[in-house]
């Protein structure tokens, strides 16, 4: 384990908390990437490509290790929401996500740069948005933590008022799915502990708290 180098491809300070409240060693790299596909795909062909775009491109800068990759999509009938470009198009996205629920897709890439050995699959949480007014939706823009959201919205912080209700893993909208993360790791011999791995138990608890 100690001999193991493990290189999350992300600078997301989510997914660096949550990695390491997992207890694992690693490092983390921006993998630098155009996260553009070159042909349209679906949302999980989507997520998929640039989970795996992102691991290739820090494993081969970085061979022998493992590297962990993510991706995370807000989809809706379809439509994918990415991270918005302006304060517009924020207020566009939770306009269209206001009142309805949602699907949050993330999908993980591990590469084993020891064996070339790859594990990926794929995480979905629905959420179910409250009715949004113009007003909600201002003040929210305000606090800034609308921009480099998938959706438009950050969960773990402000966002939390705007969420109804959670069906599935919480931490899957956060952006790194522990429980998928733990059992891909697994694969590659590489043990994390499954303790409530993706904080379902305390989501409703949480989302009751933000409402008061």
């Amino acid at each position: 384990m100690t001999a193991t180098r493990v290189v999350l491809a992300s600078t997301s300070p989510r997914r660096i908390e949550l990695l390491t409240a997992a207890g694992l060693p690693f490092r983390a790299v921006a993998p630098g990437i155009d996260e553009r596909p070159p042909r349209p795909l679906g949302p999980l062909r989507l997520v998929a490509w640039a989970a795996a775009t992102k691991a290739e491109a820090v494993a081969r800068r970085l061979p022998g290790a493992v590297v962990i990759a993510a991706d995370t999509a807000v989809v809706r009938d379809g439509q994918v929401f990415g991270k918005p470009r302006d304060r517009r198009q924020a207020a566009a996205f939770l306009r269209a996500l206001s009142g309805q629920t949602h699907q949050v897709y993330t999908a993980v890439h591990i590469i084993d740069g020891r064996s070339k050995r790859r594990a990926y699959g794929v995480s979905r949480t629905h959420v179910t948005m409250r009715e949004l007014s113009d007003r909600v939706i201002a003040d929210y823009l305000r606090t800034g933590e609308a921009q480099d959201k998938a959706g438009a919205y950050a969960i773990q912080g402000e966002g939390r008022r705007l969420v109804r209700s959670v069906r599935g893993p919480y931490d899957n909208v956060v952006g790194m799915p522990m429980r998928l993360v733990t059992r891909l790791l697994g694969e590659c011999g590489i043990p994390l502990p499954a303790n409530n791995p993706d904080g379902t138990k305390d989501t409703q608890k949480g989302l009751e708290r933000s409402r008061h």
